[in-house]
């Protein structure tokens, strides 16, 4: 065998067996039995469709459970089953696009809402990402606005996490 040939049927080897890992990991996730879940400010952003339709309370399906029903755009459904729920609308503040800084910035400011409102994550059993702006909408539209959403690691949601707010804190 040519050293060519063994280099195609080494990659072909190795192509076949990354697609039966992900075949299993995505078999995984179907039964539940997945790892969790976990978003940060790049799972979605202001230029994902439908995302700028989303009101405080909207619950969504992620981007990809929403193609599995043959929807192109992110838009409101019922809570109980959806993946996220909009929290809060926050700004940022800053002149110039840092996008490190400005995620450490929405993080924070997504982050006191949500402890205001469930606690820490492990307490509340649900975690929380900012949807950021975009360097084009920052420089192009002066977006300074950053949706704070909540969300369950542990799968769709089973209940309105709203109704699940603390009374005390």
């Amino acid at each position: 065998m040519t050293r060519t040939r063994a280099a195609v049927l080494a990659a072909a080897v190795a192509l076949v067996a990354t697609a039966a890992v992900v075949a299993l990991l995505v078999r995984a996730g179907d039964d539940g039995a997945s790892a969790a879940i976990v978003k940060g400010p790049h799972f979605i952003d202001v230029d994902t469709p439908g995302v700028l339709t989303l009101e405080n309370g909207d619950c969504f399906r992620d981007p990809g459970r929403n193609a599995r029903f043959d929807e192109h755009a992110i838009n409101a459904v019922e809570c109980v089953g959806a993946d996220n729920e909009v929290y809060v609308y926050v700004r940022l503040r800053g002149r110039t696009w840092d996008e490190a800084a400005l995620t450490r910035q929405a993080i924070d400011r997504c982050r006191t809402p949500f402890v205001d409102l469930w606690g820490s994550e492990r307490q509340s059993g649900f975690a929380f990402y900012p949807v950021m702006p975009t360097r084009r909408s920052w420089t192009q539209n002066h977006d300074r606005s950053v949706m704070c959403v909540v969300y369950s690691p542990s799968g769709p949601l089973t209940v309105d996490p709203i109704t699940r707010v603390r009374t005390t804190h």
